[in-house]
């Protein structure tokens, strides 16, 4: 029939009318798609561009405030997510607005917070340092019984051998009797829990 598929004098097989009518409009069908696609992607594309010579002193604030593309991540959730590793992104799709803002603000708390944190972890690590007054031990039989120097931690000539690596209290005795001798020693000269930070 007219309407099946034809055989050529080449004996290949080749469409009947039907079927090319089906062909010509599905092109014609894609054709309007390519064609409005085009139409939105011009309409969506911004044209708000100003150059730096034409930005007011509010837009150059924040374009520098944005140097690190933290305020344009905020406000646009496209930039946000191009910003992720491909897993991430894949991943964005089970995330809320309110969570991805949560986020976005614990990160910079973080940030925030981390001297703070470090400045008070210093502040209570040089209480190490320090102790309460106590009365020094005569030398007896069962104290001090050490087995072996300390020289590998003595200093410069090896002076302070006989004090640990932080018994401060010792070190200061044998830095006292190198001062006494005449020889320089900048060691525990001054408090070591005094230094900076809520005391």
């Amino acid at each position: 029939s007219s309407h099946s598929a034809s055989i050529s004098h080449h004996g290949l097989l080749l469409p009947g009318k039907r079927q090319l009518i089906r062909i010509a409009s599905s092109m014609s069908m894609l054709r309007r798609a390519a064609q409005a696609s085009a139409r939105v992607s011009i309409r969506n594309s911004s044209t708000a561009v100003v150059t730096s010579s034409q930005e007011t002193f509010s837009q150059k604030a924040w374009r520098w405030l944005d140097i690190t593309g933290y305020l344009t991540k905020w406000h646009s959730r496209r930039a946000w997510i191009l910003d992720l590793d491909p897993p991430s992104r894949a991943a964005t799709v089970m995330m809320t607005e309110y969570e991805r803002k949560l986020l976005l603000w614990l990160t910079w708390m973080n940030f925030f917070f981390l001297p703070i944190s470090v400045w008070y972890w210093y502040g209570q690590f040089t209480h190490l340092a320090s102790k309460p007054p106590v009365p020094l031990f005569p030398e007896m039989q069962y104290l001090n019984g050490r087995k072996r120097d300390f020289s590998h931690v003595g200093g410069r000539w090896n002076d302070c051998k006989e004090c640990r690596w932080l018994e401060f209290e010792c070190k200061k005795i044998c830095f006292d009797r190198l001062r006494e001798e005449g020889r320089e020693v900048w060691g525990l000269r001054r408090p070591r829990s005094q230094t900076f930070g809520f005391h």
